[in-house]
């Protein structure tokens, strides 16, 4: 079980030349140890909260609560941690200020040596934006992780995925009630838009020509579109989704005071073991991109989930990708 939802607040945070008060909600499983060294972040991922991360949390998977301290910090933008629906005042809605990966790890990192007294993180491990957090761990902060696991995640995001996410972006503030993010019903128009164009992304071509969706009790791809589709995105607001869009768009390593652009620099510099898990058939984080970060890794590895749930492979979806995923984690880390 995990213990209740905690806040972490941070006071006058520098976000692009402004000074604002945050606040990131967390759960953890399990204990820290005496000696502070089994500490694991789990990050949320794209309109996905705490509430998402179990599927890779038990007694018989690689993230054990009995063995490690699992901390599970809920990224900015996604309504649980500060976000546009949740601010007050100057902050609300569409003022709500643009916070980069870079700015989620900097706060994370904060909350572990504040709270826990944490020094040096065991592992970072996340799927699709909370991948793009792990290796944004092992780039900005090399002596502080030994280890990262991004599954469906790149290290910076690709001219292909920025062009999906801006049409993404186009779809939703389609809709007459967007007005500019001072909506006064929420666009769902709009959503269903997003919706309907996300859906023949997220799964992939084999996932609907398998007719994989029977298995999960779809009677067709409508019902995927109306009882699945539909229902993540309406339960969103739409400020917190755009917000997101522009921080997954934003995303490279090396765009930080650190490496300033230099990519490369900031592959090279990561210390910590890489395991990179990308999905065979992810349209958004191909396994080709991961192939070409290799390169330029330390103490890298590469497992493929070979899986027609395309970007859901890392999602844990499927019994035998989940398998996978925990085969792969035992393999290299013991």
């Amino acid at each position: 079980m995990a213990n209740n939802i905690k806040e972490f607040r941070v006071k006058k945070f520098k976000v692009n030349n402004q000074e604002i008060d945050l606040k990131l909600n967390y759960i953890c499983y399990g204990k820290l140890n005496e000696n502070k060294d089994n500490l694991i972040i789990f990050p949320t991922r794209f309109a996905g909260n705490h509430n998402d991360q179990d599927y890779l949390i038990g007694n018989n998977q690689f993230l054990n609560p009995e063995k490690f301290f699992i901390c599970i910090p809920n990224m900015f933008g996604n309504g649980i941690s500060s976000s546009p629906s949740n601010s007050e005042g100057e902050l609300k809605g569409p003022s709500f200020p643009r916070l980069s990966i870079n700015d989620n790890v900097v706060l994370q990192k904060k909350l572990i040596e504040d709270v826990f007294g944490v020094n040096k993180v065991y592992m970072v491990i996340g799927w699709s934006m909370g991948g793009q957090q792990a290796y944004e761990w092992g780039a900005f902060y090399p002596n502080h992780v030994d280890r990262i696991v991004p599954i469906c995640a790149h290290a910076k995001t690709t001219d292909h995925t920025f062009v999906f996410l801006e049409g993404m972006y186009e779809a939703l503030t389609s809709d007459p009630n967007w007005k500019n993010g001072n909506y006064i019903k929420q666009p769902n128009k709009g959503k269903t838009t997003m919706a309907r164009v996300w859906a023949g992304w997220a799964h992939g071509q084999n996932w609907y020509r398998e007719k994989l969706y029977l298995k999960e009790g779809y009677k067709n791809p409508t019902d995927v579109l109306l009882d699945y589709w539909d229902e993540i995105y309406y339960k969103k607001d739409a400020n917190d989704l755009i917000h997101m869009i522009r921080t997954w768009q934003n995303h490279d390593i090396s765009k930080n005071s650190k490496y300033k652009n230099n990519y490369i620099s900031a592959l090279k510099n990561i210390k910590a073991q890489v395991l990179l898990m990308p999905g065979i058939n992810d349209l958004y984080f191909p396994p080709e991109d991961n192939q070409i970060e290799i390169k330029h890794l330390k103490n890298a590895q590469l497992s493929v989930i070979r899986s027609d749930h395309g970007h859901y492979a890392g999602a844990g979806k499927s019994k035998k990708d989940l398998k996978f995923i925990n085969e792969q984690l035992f393999k290299y880390f013991g």
